[in-house]
């Protein structure tokens, strides 16, 4: 079970990366200089968190018996896979990336953009806890929480953005849906 975590906790990045919503580059380069701290800390906390999981996965600290912790943590991490692919869609084509220098065309309110007003970040948020479920160990746990830290800070900047494009209808939007974790915040 656990080589099988490795395996997937591996590659389930793969696409999260690859079809992401913005080039990285293009963002930065169209990004407010508190944006361009927060951009990469967010990657390298993400990077630093699959790295201790998989290093964890690879010793004791997770015993061959913590098979049902492991399961647990691999079915979290492919649940968000889904929810984020499905978040990323409703975006658009996965091979078209946004243009951050643009505002986008419209607000998107429908699917998962219903239920929090950053569902890619929620996909990557749930994403990142399941290498923590798996593992659990102080370490995952706080880069776990480096990684919420991150997320959150970039939704924040996000808004921002939002708020300027489509102002009083972002602000109705905001009011009656949730900014990260459905039904809670």
């Amino acid at each position: 079970m656990k080589i099988a975590a490795i395996i997937i906790f591996a590659l389930g990045w793969i696409p999260v990366f690859r079809y992401r919503s913005e080039h990285v580059q293009s963002k930065l380069a169209a990004a407010s200089r508190a944006e361009r701290r927060w951009i990469p800390l967010t990657i390298a906390a993400v990077a630093l968190h699959v790295s201790l999981a998989e290093i964890f996965l690879t010793t004791p600290v997770v015993p061959t018996e913590a098979t049902g912790r492991v399961a647990g943590g691999i079915a979290v991490f492919l649940g968000s896979l889904l929810w984020w692919a499905w978040a990323r869609r409703h975006l658009g084509p996965l091979d078209q990336p946004l243009d951050p220098t643009h505002p986008p065309a419209h607000l998107i309110v429908t699917g998962p953009f219903a239920l929090v007003r950053h569902p890619l970040a929620l996909g990557m948020l749930l994403a990142a806890l399941g290498p923590a479920i798996a593992v659990a160990s102080g370490p995952t746990w706080i880069s776990f929480a480096a990684v919420a830290l991150c997320l959150t800070h970039r939704c924040r900047q996000d808004e921002e953005g939002l708020q300027q494009a489509f102002g009083a209808a972002y602000a109705a939007y905001a009011a009656r849906t949730r900014r990260l974790v459905p039904f809670v915040w």
